[in-house]
């Protein structure tokens, strides 16, 4: 089963790269749980439940704040029912004009059926937030979140 764990996985990181947002979603389990990681931009919705709340909290505003977004995969490790993937975000900020080459690792499980159930990602979110010009709204964001000493 975890080869083709990883045969399905890597099929969802091709259907994201060209767009194809309907193979990404027959290929999740309605019980998806996905988190972006803390302090992302896009991580103020943590958990997202389904794919629903994935496509529009998350990739669409990624999409939006980004040109040629893409995510370049460099690794893929078989854990049994989890699959690690691990690589760069890459595009370009439509806010500022600058480039982002961000390193991302989705730690990733799937359930019986093959199907993605649970999504939790570690990437360079001082990057994301400096490429787009957002690096004050992290940082209150950060403190918000800080316990009171």
């Amino acid at each position: 089963m975890s080869e083709q764990n990883v045969q399905a996985i890597s099929r969802l990181y091709d259907a994201f790269n060209r767009g194809d947002r309907d193979t990404f979603d027959r290929a999740v389990s309605r019980d998806l749980q996905w988190n972006e990681a803390e302090s992302s931009l896009y991580g103020r919705g943590n958990p997202y439940l389904g794919f629903a709340a994935v496509r529009d909290e998350v990739f669409a505003p990624t999409l939006r704040d980004f040109d040629q977004f893409r995510v370049d995969l460099e690794k893929l490790i078989d854990a049994g029912d989890y699959v690690i993937g691990s690589g760069r975000y890459r595009g370009r900020s439509r806010a500022t004009g600058k480039d982002l080459s961000a390193q991302f690792c989705h730690v990733m499980h799937l359930d019986t059926d093959g199907k993605l159930d649970r999504v939790q990602e570690y990437t360079d979110t001082l990057q994301e937030a400096q490429v787009t010009g957002r690096t004050t709204q992290i940082v209150e964001e950060i403190q918000i979140l800080e316990p009171a000493i």
